[in-house]
């Protein structure tokens, strides 16, 4: 049975709970301000024209009600008692998020200390209290409002070009390719070697900045909306394939959950040029 004395603390309060009695009680703050800045505009009205009747009273009893609006912004400023910091770094807020998205339908995939919600990787700033959603930082980040956010993510249509992406993989697959299989040229009719993927990204992000700028999670959704349209071609008409984990020795896994939570994981890739 449980005692005074050893019972467990309550749990803290969700971010939703507590941001819905924060705007519970500002929306009583505004309705307030609101009637008391139309009296005001009254009263500089009255006092512009020199309706002088009742005026004294009018600009007392304004001042009462002015300051007893005072008292719900007072509340709302009682009523958020969230730590952030705390919350990221117990994990309560992923918790929480991850709960609301379920109930609304999103896929949100916790594993190895990653959080997707394809097609982009979360990570918490707790320095920016804010929520990194791929390469941008998003401070909105009430649970309710972020879920919907992603979901709005994964709707939007895809601009993707296949075709454009594979070009931009061929150049330094070349390079790569030629080392590894001496003599294979791309403009040659010949299947050539498996490449890590891993190598061709930290090729095609050789310099910091452009790391940065196409991060390894990005470079991976990619491959995936690669592999969903395998009869992409090259301008010149190399197909591709992407190798499993048998057919590169010692290639990186790049790993990536889509919209269902389905895992996929890439390893390598081919260019074939077919007579």
């Amino acid at each position: 049975m449980q005692t005074p004395g050893n019972k467990p603390a309550d749990p803290a309060p969700s971010l939703d709970a507590t941001l819905t009695r924060v705007d519970s009680a500002l929306a009583a703050a505004e309705a307030e301000v609101v009637a008391a800045l139309k009296s005001l505009r009254r009263l500089r009205r009255a006092a512009q024209e020199g309706t002088l009747a009742g005026l004294a009273e009018a600009i007392a009893a304004l001042a009462e009600a002015t300051a007893q609006a005072a008292d719900p912004i007072r509340r709302g400023a009682a009523a958020f008692d969230y730590d952030v910091a705390a919350a990221f770094a117990d994990g309560a807020y992923v918790e929480e998020l991850a709960q609301t998205a379920q109930r609304e339908g999103l896929t949100l995939v916790r594993r190895d200390g990653r959080i997707v919600a394809y097609p982009v990787a979360l990570r918490l700033d707790a320095r920016a209290q804010g929520v990194r959603l791929g390469r941008r930082l998003e401070r909105r980040i009430r649970p309710s409002f972020l879920v919907g956010q992603l979901k709005a993510l994964q709707a939007r249509p895809g601009r993707f070009n296949a075709a454009a992406f594979l070009e931009r993989l061929l150049g330094p697959y070349a390079l790569l390719a030629a080392r590894e299989q001496p003599g294979w040229r791309a403009d040659r009719a010949e299947a050539g070697p498996l490449i890590a993927l891993a190598d061709l990204h930290a090729a095609l992000t050789f310099l910091p900045a452009a790391a940065a700028d196409y991060p390894l999670e990005e470079f991976t959704c990619d491959l995936l909306r690669l592999d969903r349209e395998p009869a992409a071609r090259t301008r010149r008409g190399h197909r591709f394939e992407l190798g499993g984990s048998t057919g590169k020795k010692g290639a990186k896994r790049l790993t990536l959950f889509d919209e269902q939570g389905a895992q996929h994981d890439y390893y390598a890739i081919r260019f074939t040029l077919d007579a």
